[in-house]
């Protein structure tokens, strides 16, 4: 659970609300993410399938994206490398958030990009969240309900 120091930053803020892209095919956990995204402010998008998942960020260009890395299509590392190809979405700021606990996925996920590697049986929801709104702070993506 180590920070990449050399997080991108996003969209400057606008009168819209930021947007948070996940990238999830858990129909539950996109549910819950998206519940309590919504309560602090955020818009959002969802994407389930690995290969919707570039031609949405290009689409919606959200000011973040949370992203698993087991997705039917095309898996989170593969994204992560389509991300690092392109100059206009390495700006945005990614988080995984996985089941996979090895170091070297935790490493590969940094090593393209990601700002964080956040694995799902470690923390609480309560705890993730936490860590997606202080990386949204640290980007300088602010909704209009948290402090």
């Amino acid at each position: 659970m180590t920070n990449n120091d050399s997080a991108p930053k996003a969209h400057p803020p606008s009168a819209e609300k930021p947007k948070i892209m996940i990238i999830e095919d858990d129909r539950f956990i996109t549910q819950v993410y998206s519940t309590k995204l919504k309560e602090v402010g955020f818009d959002l998008a969802m994407v389930a399938d690995g290969r919707d998942a570039i031609p949405a960020i290009i689409n919606e260009k959200p000011d973040l994206v949370i992203l698993d890395l087991m997705l039917p299509g095309k898996s989170g590392f593969d994204i992560l490398r389509e991300r690092m190809n392109s100059e206009e979405l390495k700006k945005i700021p990614v988080i995984v958030i996985t089941a996979l606990a090895q170091s070297k996925e935790r490493e590969m996920a940094l090593s393209l990009g990601a700002q964080d590697y956040i694995i799902k049986s470690d923390h609480s929801i309560q705890e993730i969240m936490q860590k997606i709104l202080k990386h949204c702070e640290r980007c300088g993506i602010v909704a209009k309900n948290i402090g």
